[in-house]
């Protein structure tokens, strides 16, 4: 209903579990590679727990396209069975053969499931069983699948299992009688929800997956999301889904903290009838005259004294990624002349402007890979608390000098007439576009093109030259200042662009079965990272070894550990190896 109105290609909050829709936030990359560890462990159980809504079965999802070569994976969504059922089930997953001429026991499915899994382990394959909703599988299935550990050879476990459930399945584990299963978890994992700067990144991630903008909430807006929602990120999508229809009945190009109320407390029932405010705002009032009367009465002998200032609270460091954030081609990338806004035409109601906030802000630097984070300082006073479009400067203008800033730092030129992603292929480079917000730009690490947003309805573009412990340098249209990082999460929603050093004869992703001049480049470079030896008869082979090193790489780079090299791989390569790209943190 709202798409049309608000330019959407696609509904940015469906509840439904899509993995394109997949937000890595911090939390979230954690899980995934709790989940990606259950894929390669040799045995035990990997568990992960959540609230109802945080997004389990989406990274479930998310598994699928990164499941290993050579690893069959049987899902089991329906906990609800018998341990022979589970078996009955799990066979069907599997693909075995049915045996119509026995008798279906436990005893057959187990001996059927023994046969494949000796099988397959002599043709080099392993088998991952995935059990969702698994806090209302029955202590009896539970010890049932604890004996399915049982089923080895000399060497290695034949069954590997993930468990996720909610919490209560952690609680289910704690109980006396089942300590045998417990003692066999050999990771586990608990996914909490997403705290409020992460809501408003997500908020922001979405909206810009759908063809919106990431302007469309308010900054109260999305505060009034994450209160409403506890940061659930399925109640998010509910309430923001409302909100957007709310909106647009009332013909708003934003969505405002009162349109977010108004939607809580349909979705939510959150809601407190006026007559009772009145009565709570009357009682109040009355104390608040007693305890004046009596114990601040005034002396008119004292001279009265300005109120002091009211103090503001920190913001804390979001933690939202992005992971291994997509390519863009010089067809979708941001081109100076077009037009990036999302927005409709209608001016923003009264009001609707993203205000900057006067505060202490918390500011941290990622570290490299392996070092310790440095001391999180508050700014100095020479930050600036303003942030604005350059006057007489159109969205396009302010992004063709930002993309100059960023080439220029990469020792690039680049004129006027130039498109920005053209120009980097042409010199060995990628554009790369992420939403991921703060922790992704200190985790890519380089110089960045921010898109910002002001009173008006539509965009201007900085570029992210410098990340210290009291700021960010920002350079618009030509103007440097250093930007307290609270002034500028007022007016930045996580989007940027980043150019990248592609690898020798770079053809796309990397994975298993892949072959060429890029996979060699890899594999020397990871050796060389690693300090091991990665020989092979072919190495320009990508092969089971190659991954199994990338895999630890990406593990100690802070990358999800899918065993594929992507643009976020390569980014944390170049830096791991210290090939001289321009840097960002604690670039003066």
């Amino acid at each position: 209903m709202y798409e049309e109105f608000f330019r959407f290609k696609r509904k940015p909050f469906s509840i439904a579990p899509d993995p394109a829709f997949l937000f890595l936030s911090d939390r979230h990359r954690e899980a995934l590679a709790h989940l990606m560890y259950g894929l390669e462990t040799d045995g035990g159980f990997v568990l992960v727990t959540g609230e109802v809504g945080t997004g389990k079965t989406t990274l479930i999802r998310s598994l699928v396209e990164r499941i290993p070569h050579g690893v069959d994976v049987a899902f089991m969504l329906n906990p609800r069975v018998t341990a022979r059922e589970l078996l009955e089930s799990l066979c069907e997953e599997l693909g075995i053969p049915e045996a119509h001429d026995e008798a279906h026991s436990v005893k057959h499915y187990v001996d059927r499931l023994t046969k494949h899994l000796l099988r397959t382990h002599e043709l080099g394959r392993s088998t991952v069983m995935i059990i969702d909703e698994a806090q209302n599988l029955s202590p009896s299935v539970l010890e049932q699948i604890r004996l399915l550990t049982n089923l080895e050879t000399n060497e290695r476990k034949l069954l590997r299992i993930i468990l996720l459930g909610q919490p209560e399945l952690a609680e289910v584990l704690d109980r006396r009688e089942m300590r045998q299963l417990a003692q066999r978890v050999t990771a586990r994992y608990h996914l909490a929800p997403l705290d409020s700067d992460e809501t408003r990144a997500y908020i922001a991630h979405r909206l810009t997956l759908a063809g919106g903008s990431a302007n469309l909430f308010t900054a109260a807006a999305c505060r009034r999301v994450h209160n409403l929602s506890g940061g659930i990120p399925r109640l998010i999508n509910v309430i923001a889904d409302r909100a957007l229809l709310g909106a647009y009945v009332e013909g708003k190009p934003r969505v405002r903290a009162s349109v977010v109320s108004r939607a809580g407390q349909e979705v939510v029932g959150r809601r407190i009838d006026a007559r009772q405010w009145i009565v709570v705002g009357l009682g109040v009032a009355a104390l608040v005259g007693v305890a004046w009367g009596y114990l601040k009465l005034p002396d008119e002998s004292t001279p009265p004294q300005a109120p002091a200032a009211t103090e503001m609270a920190p913001i804390a460091r979001p933690r939202a990624d992005s992971g291994d954030a997509g390519n863009l081609s010089p067809a979708t990338a941001p081109v100076a002349g077009a037009e990036p806004s999302r927005l409709p035409t209608a001016q923003p109601s009264p009001g609707a402007a993203v205000t900057g906030q006067v505060a202490a802000p918390t500011l941290q630097a990622a570290a490299p890979p392996g070092s310790a984070q440095g001391p999180v300082e508050t700014p100095a006073s020479g930050t600036s608390t303003e942030i604005a479009r350059p006057a007489g400067r159109s969205a396009s203008e302010t992004q063709h000098a930002a993309y100059q800033r960023v080439f220029a730092l990469w020792g690039q030129p680049m004129d006027d007439s130039d498109i920005p992603c053209n120009v980097a292929t042409r010199v060995g480079l990628q554009c790369l576009r992420d939403t991921g917000g703060w922790s992704a730009l200190l985790r890519t690490d380089r110089p960045a093109v921010l898109e910002l947003w002001g009173a008006d309805a539509q965009p201007f573009y900085g570029a992210a030259t410098a990340i210290g412990p009291d700021g960010v340098d920002i350079d618009i249209d030509g103007s440097v200042e250093r930007v307290a990082r609270d002034t500028l999460e007022q007016h930045w929603y996580g989007a940027f662009v980043v150019l990248w050093r592609m690898p020798p004869d770079y053809r796309g992703r990397l994975q298993v079965g892949d072959a060429g001049p890029t996979a060699a480049w890899l594999r020397r470079q990871l050796a060389a990272v690693q300090a091991t030896k990665l020989e092979s008869e072919h190495p320009d082979v990508f092969d089971q070894q190659l991954r199994d090193a990338l895999v630890r790489f990406q593990r100690s780079a802070g990358v999800v550990p899918d065993g594929v090299a992507g643009p976020a791989t390569w980014i944390a390569l170049d830096s791991a190896r210290g090939s001289g790209d321009p840097r960002i943190v604690g670039a003066h």
